[in-house]
């Protein structure tokens, strides 16, 4: 299937006609031929089509007539000379040499000045009424004066002043109305352009519209074939050559969505449907009788994001207050333990007691601030994140905190292109909450594997790995939750503040147990950064 990018007509440029040359050389050619039959008629005696009178005066003429119309085809064809000046000079010559055709022949009897018609009215649509009139009155003139001269020197001629007086008239009744019928025609040549030039203009303006959408906008044909596709559309399905796009082959879940509302069709309200971050609609058009399907894409992480801000933000509000007023008692009671733990004489029962309320107070503590490192989180700033590069820097960072040596990591690129899009601060602080739970709870004596690779539904995943006693597949579900914990020195925010920051990032992850009987925490994106290539210009 191939799609169009539509071009913009005022790229291609719109000229309009100012002269009707075309007009001129159809002229050109017809006087041409008119020219060659009478030439022809000279050599022939009698003449079958002519009754002629002064055989040398109709051949010369008769060849000037043909030498003529050949220069007026080249001086046409060349443009070197002015439109009006060259219509004038037909006209002129048209008029005399038909003229003198007509005496040839016999004067007004012949026939041949209803040649002129022809003339007057090719004047009448080419040049201005002032001047089509001047053209018809000046032929009433010649044939007046050719009609006298017969009159006076040809003893047979026949011809009568009410036939001179009709055709005369006739010429400038031509010359009127052709005139007239032009400037209609111009004047609805005038509104048809201007008309082009809008249409031209609103598909000018469309095309912007829809090539700066943030929205993307596929057009299909009758077939399924892309008629249409603007630059956000080929962002969002990671799309780079536009010149053969086909559903099937680069569009799969856009063309599954499609049949799944083409399904659904009888609907009022076509129903919506998602994929990756991507929220696709559809709506149904009619184009000259055949339906045409748009195919809407938004891009729903940006949404999710913003969303998700203004949900830190109002917790960052509530969670200060509650802070504050937290403690304020918790510092108290803190305090209090403190100095009874500085008593001497205190029981052993009751150091134990205190002991507790160190724990506990300290636990709330931790609580607190958990709660307020959510809060209080920083806008996501995503970024490209090599991980065959950006991973060794990170276990090294980590393992200067003494929890544990460089050695105790084993880690796998698995593979082939290893760029993410990403908070670079985010990414350490998950992985961070992830390693130090593996070196928590993982054996001490076995190493902690991080492995990158791909899936079939997942184009990079990084997975974190420990060898210890594993969790419990019935509650794997639960240790996402906010507050769940099976450890009485946690506060239960740690896997839960991975997901959120996961999904600020268009991502999302799971556990599971693994190989070594311990568990995985696996972080999955649900697109590419960049184009493979990327990369390799990295």
């Amino acid at each position: 299937m191939q799609t169009l990018i539509s071009t913009s007509p005022f790229q291609r440029g719109y000229r309009p006609r100012s002269t009707n040359w075309t007009s001129v050389r159809l002229l050109n050619v017809y006087r041409l031929g008119l020219a060659a039959i009478f030439f022809a008629q000279s050599f022939i005696s009698p003449s079958p089509l002519l009754k002629i009178v002064n055989l040398s005066l109709y051949s010369w003429t008769s060849f000037a007539f043909l030498l003529l119309a050949m220069i007026w085809i080249v001086a046409a064809w060349i443009e070197r000379r002015g439109f009006q000046s060259q219509v004038t000079l037909q006209i002129y010559s048209d008029t005399v040499i038909i003229i003198l055709l007509m005496h040839a022949c016999g004067g007004i009897t012949s026939g041949l000045g209803m040649l002129l018609i022809i003339s007057v009215a090719v004047s009448g649509l080419l040049t201005e009424q002032a001047l089509a009139t001047l053209f018809a009155s000046l032929a009433s003139l010649g044939l007046l004066a050719e009609h006298i001269y017969s009159i006076m020197y040809l003893p047979a001629y026949s011809g009568t002043s009410t036939q001179v007086g009709i055709l005369g008239a006739s010429l400038i009744a031509t010359a009127i109305i052709t005139h007239n019928l032009m400037t209609r025609v111009r004047s609805s040549e005038q509104l048809i352009q201007q008309r082009e030039r809008d249409v031209a203009l609103l598909s000018a303006l469309n095309q912007e519209i829809i090539e700066n959408l943030q929205a993307g906008v596929i057009v299909l044909s009758r077939n399924d074939q892309i008629r249409h596709i603007n630059q956000a559309a080929l962002d969002m399905l990671h799309l780079s050559n536009i010149k053969s796009i086909s559903l099937q082959k680069d569009c799969p879940k856009v063309l599954a969505a499609l049949e799944a509302w083409r399904d659904n069709s009888g609907n009022s309200s076509p129903p919506d449907t998602g994929a990756d971050n991507i929220q696709i609609s559809f709506r149904e058009l009619q184009s000259e009788g055949q339906p045409n399907t748009m195919i809407f894409l938004n891009d729903v992480s940006s949404i999710r994001d913003s969303m998700q801000q203004a949900k830190l933000a109002s917790l960052g509000h509530l969670t200060a207050s509650i802070a504050h007023e937290i403690r304020n008692p918790l510092g108290a009671i803190s305090y209090a333990a403190e100095l009874l733990n500085e008593n001497d004489e205190l029981a052993e029962a009751d150091g134990r007691m205190i002991e507790i309320i160190n724990q506990h107070t300290l636990r709330i503590n931790n609580i607190i601030e958990d709660i307020l490192k959510i809060s209080r989180s920083s806008p996501t700033v995503k970024e490209q994140v090599d991980l065959e590069s950006w991973l060794p820097d990170f276990i090294d960072d980590f393992c200067q905190s003494g929890l544990v040596e460089a050695e105790s990591f084993e880690l796998e690129i698995d593979a082939e292109h290893s760029i993410m899009q990403f908070d670079t601060g985010h990414l350490a602080q998950i992985l961070t909450n992830l390693c130090t739970n593996a070196v928590v709870h993982g054996d001490s004596d076995a190493p902690i594997s991080i492995r990158v690779f791909t899936t079939a539904a997942y184009p990079l995943c990084i997975e974190v790995a420990d060898h210890g006693p594993g969790v419990e597949a019935d509650i794997l579900d639960q240790i996402f939750e906010p507050f769940y914990t099976t450890s009485h020195e946690g506060s239960g925010l740690g896997l839960y503040i991975c997901g959120q920051l996961c999904e600020l990032n268009n991502a999302f992850i799971t556990a599971r147990a693994n190989q070594y009987h311990g568990t995985s925490f696996i972080l999955q994106m649900t697109s590419l950064a960049t184009e493979p290539e990327a990369k390799a210009d990295k």
